[in-house]
């Protein structure tokens, strides 16, 4: 029997909950055991216990808030367990307090970041002038002469020194600005976007700090988290760069945890489990299952089919990746399964759709060594693949070439020619990544030395000694 709701829903420690991809009963199994250990006794604690605190219907026990602060790793306060009494007795704190060294350092950067900002919008800055700061800002220096009036006003908006997060103004200027930059990801090189990006995205955290809490900072929250993963993805995929990444991954995580956003989380979450689920054969395979579940968990609340058929394919990749064949398999058919299921997906979730569900089911069938499911399922995906989708394309033509090379070595050649073609005029390491694999494949046959020459300069330097 449902209860009466009798306080507001704890969204925060649902929140926790979730950010660890634990159910209800996980999260009462942990706090059992919290118990057993510090000698407080057995409870008759349940995962509908657990759902009642969820929900407002009833208050944590002291007991209880007590082991959910030990098992979680937050404060009360962080976790929504301290009544309003409870909370009006608090000391008065400056934002920086409690943060971790890590994160003041990051605060500190948005912050100069932004006074650099407020500098050139003054016309005080020693280095580079004001239009050149807002061509920047949308990295369209070398591939657009002016900004568009209604764009440049919205940089006006934000990098104004009065600009805070309570501004609908600013909000809706920074959204905008995220927006072109998703707009611009597709065919814009990736070195200047990525530096565009993350200014844009240091610039959303230190807005954030003007008002760390209140529905508006939770709206521009997630657009710091949009540009941020943006930034993430240019530097692990575009760019190659895993350590460049780092940063924008831990921003993207710090502002989605601020916008509350079950979609968005599903999707940070997926996209960090690539950087450990490309090492898995080395033993992080771990690390990329826990994000995976993590993603799941925050998706069963928000998303649409497109959302739930591309988790699917990431955990198909990453089990690919680990030698488990047959749950890969699993998970693009439950990824097919998914595109026929009910709810409405992001604006933002621009990077897959039907037509990119292919390419990742032969990539998996590639990684398990069969060839010939491979095939058919890459010409699928190169057929049904839209002509602007350059960078993509590429990495379909590697992936069949490889799949071919075993029965049909000349078109597998022909294959890797066409993806350096496309190479050349789109550059994509996720894609120079499979040279060296493509070039392996053909050793032996007569287009070896060919190849070889073809795409030596898709090849990493080879480090000189000193």
């Amino acid at each position: 029997m449902s209860g009466t709701r009798r306080y507001p829903p704890n969204t925060r420690l649902a929140w926790e909950r979730l950010q660890r991809g634990w159910s209800r009963q996980e999260l009462v199994s942990q706090i059992k055991r919290s118990m057993d250990l510090a000698g407080d006794g057995g409870c008759g604690l349940t995962a509908d216990t657990a759902r009642r605190w969820e929900a407002g219907e009833r208050w944590p026990e002291p007991q209880f808030r007590k082991h959910l602060v030990l098992v979680l790793g937050k404060s009360a306060a962080e976790l929504g367990l301290l009544t309003d009494d409870e909370l009006a007795i608090a000391p008065t704190r400056t934002l920086s307090e409690g943060m971790s060294a890590s994160d003041r350092q990051l605060d500190d950067l948005a912050y100069q970041v932004m006074k650099r900002m407020w500098n050139m919008g003054q016309g005080n800055g020693p280095e580079i002038n004001r239009q050149t700061f807002l061509r920047m800002l949308l990295a369209v220096a070398s591939t657009t002469p002016l900004l568009s009036p209604d764009l440049a006003e919205a940089a006006d908006t934000v990098t104004n020194p009065n600009a805070t997060a309570r501004d609908p103004k600013v909000v809706t200027s920074y959204s905008d600005i995220t927006a072109r930059h998703r707009q611009l990801y597709w065919t814009s090189p990736p070195d200047p976007l990525l530096d565009a990006t993350v200014a844009h995205t240091q610039l959303g955290a230190a807005l954030l700090r003007t008002q760390p809490s209140s529905s508006s900072s939770r709206e521009l929250a997630c657009s710091v988290a949009e540009s941020a993963l943006q930034a993430a993805r240019l530097a692990f995929f575009d760019l190659g760069r895993p350590e460049l990444a780092a940063w924008p991954f831990q921003m993207a995580q710090q502002a989605v945890d601020v916008a509350r956003d079950s979609a968005l989380a599903a999707t940070v979450a997926a996209h960090r489990s690539f950087v450990p689920g490309f090492r898995a054969a080395d033993g992080d395979a771990a690390a990329a299952r826990t994000l995976l579940d993590v993603a799941f968990a925050h998706a069963r609340y928000a998303g649409g089919p497109h959302l739930r058929s591309w988790l699917h394919c990431v955990a198909a990749e990453v089990q690919s990746r680990i030698g488990d064949t047959k749950g890969s398999r699993d998970r693009i058919r439950q990824a097919q399964d998914a595109l026929g299921t009910q709810g409405t997906d992001p604006e933002w979730l621009d990077f897959f759709d039907e037509s990119r569900l292919p390419g990742f089911a032969g990539n998996a069938e590639l990684l398990a060594g069969r060839h010939r499911s491979a095939s058919r399922w890459l010409q699928q995906a190169i057929t049904a693949l839209p002509q602007d989708a350059n960078k993509q394309r590429a990495v379909l033509l590697l992936d069949l070439a490889l799949a071919e090379t075993p029965h049909n070595p000349d078109r597998s050649a022909s294959l890797v020619h066409a993806a350096c073609e496309e190479l050349e005029q789109n550059p994509y390491a996720a894609a120079m990544l499979r040279i060296p694999a493509a070039r392996t494949a053909l050793t032996g046959t007569p287009y070896e030395r060919d190849i070889a020459e073809r795409t030596q300069a898709f090849l990493p330097p080879v480090p000189t000694l000193s």
